[in-house]
């Protein structure tokens, strides 16, 4: 309870620093002056100095701290070399002085009710009682020096708690930061990862509908031709007959490129768009573990294709967004049907920003909505979130496709 195993921090070495200037300053008194001791032996002087010094130390320095001991030592120590100096030289030594401001420095509410009463008060009064000639004035003088110092090293101590608490609280933030940054990359590589596995199967089935589809058109067509040329000269009719079978052919297997092209793109799901949207939400949801909420309001209408897949990847880009950049954990999205358009807002609780960078996915949203006829709005402000809108009007079902 009373030891304390730390590194120390600068005030503590700014104190130790003054402590040890306060010790080299009496051996250069003993040195230079040795009368200022009266007749005191040189080495008992020498040791007693020592000892004042070294002994507190053994409770108070670097990586060690005992609270109860050090003013125990400097009591024992420092205290009887001034009683005994005082005595001796009717005069106050004043050599627990500065101690005195560490003893405040390391006391605490358990250890003041017996630090303030000894440090502050008894020496002032022992003076007052052992040299013959009392003063008044001289006392409450000492007693103001003894309360100044020692209150100084109770300011000190607070100050250093109050460095110590928000040292730890920028500590945790680091650590938070620093957790977060590495779900946010995990996010980004699962992300990552999906996409290319998406894009590696979508190319796969591509080449096989291709191969089959081009490889057998051709092949037709090449067999076609090889006999055309054969009967172009021995019997016109049936090399007329042969080109027009070749022709159907050609455009059959064209037709079957172009359906195959057209599957790159995400076929239309069942439903309207209130139940694509909201199982994109939910499977968001899942993967991330955001919460997410959705809602729509207004008669449900059947929308053309493109609108839907528009709308799909505006929610797409904006949950990814609100995500990966915006550490956002709750997302509100919400689907509003009118008579003439649908709107699409995405709100999350994330960090937002006063600065937006409108990178290539939200430059991507803008050129779908604009060729639409439809638009983008973001607010966002830094510790307010993000809010998105994406307004179309509404096409008929069929209309595009």
């Amino acid at each position: 309870m009373f030891v304390e195993r730390r590194p120390w921090h600068w005030i503590e070495w700014m104190l130790f620093i003054i402590y040890t200037l306060w010790f080299a300053l009496g051996l250069a008194y003993l040195f230079f002056k040795p009368d200022i001791f009266g007749d005191i032996p040189f080495f008992t002087m020498l040791i007693a100095l020592l000892a004042t010094y070294v002994i507190p130390l053994a409770f108070w320095r670097p990586g060690y701290v005992n609270t109860a001991m050090f003013p125990v030592a400097v009591f024992a120590t420092a205290g009887s070399l001034q009683t005994y100096l005082t005595a001796h030289l009717q005069e106050e030594a004043s050599i627990i002085l500065l101690p005195a401001l560490l003893v405040g420095f390391l006391s605490w509410r358990r250890t003041m009710p017996f630090t303030v009463p000894a440090f502050v008060l008894l020496f002032p009064v022992l003076t007052a009682f052992i040299v013959k000639e009392f003063h008044l004035i001289a006392f409450f003088g000492r007693l103001v020096d003894y309360s100044l110092l020692f209150g100084l090293g109770v300011a000190l101590r607070r100050m250093l708690a109050t460095n110590l608490r928000m040292q730890k609280v920028l500590d945790e933030n680091e650590t938070l930061y620093g957790l977060i940054r590495e779900q946010n990359q995990v996010l980004e590589q699962y992300a990552s990862q999906i996409e290319q596995i998406t894009l590696l199967e979508e190319r796969n089935r591509l080449a096989v509908e291709l191969h089959d589809t081009v490889g057998h058109t051709f092949t037709s067509v090449i067999m076609g031709m090889d006999a055309v040329s054969y009967l172009i000269e021995s019997a016109p009719h049936k090399a007329k007959e042969k080109l027009g079978v070749l022709r159907d052919v050609t455009r059959n297997g064209l037709e079957e490129i172009r359906r195959s092209i057209h599957q790159i793109s995400p076929q239309e799901d069942e439903g309207g768009l209130a139940d694509r949207l909201s199982r994109l939400v939910e499977e968001f949801e899942t993967h991330t573990g955001t919460r997410v909420s959705f809602r729509a309001s207004g008669p449900p209408l059947d929308v053309a294709k493109q609108t839907k897949l528009t709308l799909v990847r505006c929610l797409q880009e904006s949950l990814t967004n609100a995500k990966r950049h915006g550490l956002a954990n709750t997302i509100a999205v919400s689907l509003l049907f009118e008579r003439e358009r649908l709107i699409l807002q995405v709100q999350d609780d994330g960090k937002g920003t006063n600065e937006l960078n409108r990178g290539f996915g939200l430059r991507g949203m803008e050129q779908r909505l604009a060729s639409m006829q439809g638009s983008l709005r973001i607010v966002s402000r830094a510790g307010e979130g993000t809010i998105v809108v994406c307004e179309v009007p509404i096409a008929p079902k069929g209309e595009s496709s």
